[in-house]
């Protein structure tokens, strides 16, 4: 019940958890476990004070489950409280034992601990507005959620993908995947998660300009959560609405619901109090009370910096320029200004990092000519905001624009230059169909392995499986299912292998994993799971009816100076697997 995503209230939360405690066993330790993991996940997590006892559960038990390690149970309870440290805005203290955690799951091959290590690693990533990297987590999640069967989580890193598509600025991508998130979640009649991506896609209505329609679905989250009874939730949303309202430029509007939603959300709250008063700062200040704004536009910049919120804290500090500049405090509203430009030149800095190669192959040549016009705007409009400053500060802050753009450009060219490089050499070395290594340059790396493997002493083992019977799907199913079965199969062996591992096509149907540091009784166990993973795969999914397995021959290095002789070797092995009847693992 607890992996399906039902959201469950805390008290029934407890009684399950008490019910499954009473009816485990003093001795049976991976159900004890299995219920120490639960409860983790399941603390009470909406004040300060609960979710610094959270972290103290989590860290209480992984000095008793230490060793040995990694474990399970290490690895979830490490995830546990980075969570936890996530929402305490402890960002900058969790991502050692985070990255480690990950490093032990792949260590004990467990793909769902993988697929949920990279997902909240990406997730706090996106929060932190490093986009690329979180791409890179969220999509390897993404993939293993599928893989799995897991459509719930699947769902869940769907939704964090389409995060991070709207916080880079590619709100319509983003709505794409949430309205079909919506879709899944309604159908199942997932409330809670359906009203949780029923908000998202609020804020991407917001991103598009189209305000209204945002307004409209903040009301549907905030009557839910009144139904609910969580008064807080529902004042966050009070906050949005009154955002929206700010935007039509309904003040008097505006002004009612957040003043209702101060009643209910505290500094404890660093990102609602921090918009919330922002946004009663703008509107005091279009009623013409500007004094009240100013001592608004405090709080929101300390709940802001707090929160490490740097786009928040830009806009209070524009508000706060305009602010002392109606009310003709020139010296007030420069600093404010000044201190505005330098946070704003700080983010770009960290954008313009962000968006390296893997964001450059994501979006189109439009959508990058887009955004420099919008960058190219947006110098122009701080030109006129500053305004106050002497003419000759003017002049030297409209050179080093035009040489940043200048620069920009140049870069631009350069750096597509270098990606068409990077993107024909890796044509020349990938499987166009299933993005595999190809042939050679799979041949290529176990060259490498076993020489690395004749110079250290160390083992190294290689794979070769294909597909049974592959010549009856392409026949009687048609090429297009065969590519289909292909894909997939390469699929499950990569989602299954370590980052060191090399897997490639080097046949029709025939594949080869190449395996450093790994003997042979450890590359036959990989194989034979494999092979049974393969086996129990529901392949109904691509066509009714169908089964697909595979065999596969297992050889390890000897003393052999070339990597024929190996190949030969598992090539033997697979022949035999063959024999045997298929669906099955031989060793030479």
């Amino acid at each position: 019940m607890f992996d399906s995503g039902e959201f469950l209230p805390e008290e029934r939360v407890n009684k399950l958890l008490a019910e499954y405690k009473s009816t485990l066993a003093a001795n049976d330790s991976i159900r004890q476990q299995l219920h120490i993991r639960l409860t983790c996940w399941n603390l009470p997590a909406e004040t300060p004070e609960q979710l610094n006892a959270a972290v103290d559960y989590a860290n209480e038990y992984l000095k008793i489950y230490s060793q040995p390690s990694p474990s399970l149970i290490q690895v979830d309870l490490q995830y546990c409280k980075a969570w936890y440290l996530h929402y305490l805005n402890k960002n900058n203290v969790l991502f050692d034992d985070l990255n480690t955690a990950i490093e032990n799951a792949y260590l004990l091959e467990d793909p769902r601990l993988i697929a949920d290590g990279r997902s909240i690693r990406g997730t706090i990533l996106s929060y932190k507005g490093h986009f690329s990297a979180a791409l890179e987590d969220l999509i390897k999640a993404q993939n293993l959620y599928d893989t799995l069967n897991t459509p719930y989580w699947a769902n869940v890193n769907l939704g964090e993908l389409a995060n991070t598509y709207r916080r880079f600025g590619d709100a319509k991508t983003a709505l794409k995947y949430q309205l079909k998130i919506e879709q899944y979640y309604r159908k199942n009649k997932q409330l809670f998660a359906a009203t949780q991506i029923n908000t998202d896609i609020a804020y991407s209505l917001e991103e598009l300009g189209q305000y209204q329609q945002a307004i409209d679905r903040f009301k549907q989250s905030h009557a839910f959560w009144l139904n609910e009874k969580e008064p807080a939730a529902a004042a966050n949303m009070s906050v949005n609405i009154g955002g929206n309202l700010i935007k039509l430029r309904r003040f008097t509007q505006a002004q009612k619901q957040l003043e209702q939603a101060e009643k209910f959300i505290t500094s404890n709250n660093n990102g609602s109090y921090g918009y919330l008063n922002l946004y009663l700062a703008e509107v005091h200040h279009q009623l013409g009370q500007h004094k009240i704004a100013l001592t608004y536009t405090q709080k929101a910049q300390s709940a802001f910096r707090e929160s490490e919120n740097t786009r928040g804290l830009n806009q209070a500090l524009m508000l706060t320029s305009t602010i002392y500049e109606a009310l003709a405090q020139w010296s007030d509203a420069y600093y404010s200004l000044s201190a505005y430009v330098d946070s704003h030149l700080a983010l770009d800095k960290q954008s313009i990092s962000d968006r390296n190669a893997e964001m450059q192959t994501r979006f189109d040549t439009n959508k990058i000519q887009s955004e420099n016009e919008w960058l190219v705007q947006r110098d122009k409009d701080k030109e006129q905001q500053l305004q106050i400053l002497q003419r000759n500060e003017q002049m030297q802050i409209i050179i080093i624009v035009l040489v940043a753009i200048i620069l920009a450009i140049v870069s631009v060219f350069a750096y597509r230059q270098v990606m068409r490089k990077q993107q024909f050499k890796a044509l020349a070395l990938t499987d166009e169909l299933t993005n595999l290594s190809n042939r050679r340059d799979t041949y290529t790396q176990g060259q490498r392995f076993l020489k690395t493997a004749k110079q250290s002493g160390k083992p190294f083992s290689i794979i070769s499986f294909d597909a049974d019977h592959f010549k009856k799907v392409n026949d009687n199913l048609g090429h297009e299912i065969g590519d289909k079965v292909l894909i997939k199969l390469a699929s499950i062996c990569s989602s299954m292998m370590r980052e060191t591992d090399v897997v490639g096509r080097v046949g029709g149907e025939e594949f080869l994993i190449l395996l450093p540091n790994i003997d042979k009784q450890q590359a036959i166990d990989i194989a034979t799971r494999l092979i049974d993973t393969i086996a129990n795969y529901d392949w109904c999914q691509i066509s009714p009816n169908l089964v697909q397995t595979v065999s596969a021959g297992v050889a390890s290095y000897s003393n052999e100076t070339e990597l024929s002789p190996l190949l030969l070797k598992a090539d033997k092995a697979l022949y035999s697997a063959k024999a045997a009847g298929r669906n099955c693992v031989k060793a030479e």
